[in-house]
């Protein structure tokens, strides 16, 4: 019997938040269906009024969950491959290195990402162009990134040196949406550190499926006013 269904954006594959736990079931091997929210509508409106994804279904529907967070972390329990889930999670009992994961994959998920849309939106004109909010944005951005920077001078990964974790995974599928739009041949050479941990992530198995067409853009977009 399958262990769940996760809703994802199978067709498109264009929201941030469900590549993580896409890759996730397909590195892990999981009993997990992928599903596109179009291929069970039903289900999907009766349980998830938001109409927001990733979303998660238990066996039989007897459960749902919500939030890409949680459902990352479901998923990486489900798996019976106990090395993985240390590297993933941390090690077990090490609250200190469990919670520093916890702060690099909420920092990324919600301010960091929220604030890459603001910039990303009126570049596609999915919101209107604002001179001051998009300046701000850019700022905040760029106040993040400065974050990253620092903590990669020093190690390889955001908190284990040897090894990427939940942290770098969630990271750098936010840090995707900037390399495809605005972080630009002349950003990246202003920010080597990120830059080299992004192309190490993606190369990471638990991304399987997800970057192997990658393209960074060359020039930055602008605006659509």
């Amino acid at each position: 019997m399958s262990d769940g269904t996760l809703f994802t954006d199978l067709k498109e594959r264009k929201l941030i938040r469900t590549i993580v736990p896409r890759g996730l079931v397909r590195s892990l091997k999981l009993d997990v269906k992928l599903a596109d929210p179009s291929d069970a509508q039903q289900l999907y409106e009766r349980e998830f009024p938001l109409r927001k994804y990733p979303t998660f279904v238990g066996p039989h529907d007897e459960w749902t969950l919500t939030e890409a967070m949680a459902i990352d972390y479901y998923l990486i329990h489900l798996s019976s491959d106990k090395e993985a889930v240390r590297q993933l999670l941390g090690p077990e009992g090490d609250f200190k290195t469990r919670a520093d994961i916890l702060r690099w994959e909420s920092l990324s998920n919600s301010d960091f990402l929220n604030e890459v849309c603001e910039v990303f939106f009126p570049l596609i004109g999915v919101k209107p162009y604002n001179a001051t909010e998009f300046k701000v944005a850019r700022e905040n951005v760029d106040t993040i990134v400065s974050l990253y920077e620092k903590r990669l001078k020093k190690q390889q990964y955001l908190v284990c040196d040897d090894h990427e974790t939940l942290a770098d995974l969630i990271s750098a599928a936010a840090f995707s949406l900037g390399f495809i739009s605005f972080f630009d041949e002349t950003w990246r050479s202003k920010h080597p550190e990120v830059t080299r941990w992004f192309n190490r992530v993606i190369k990471s198995r638990f991304f399987e499926g997800e970057f192997e067409s990658f393209k960074m853009c060359e020039t930055e977009m602008q605006p659509i006013k």
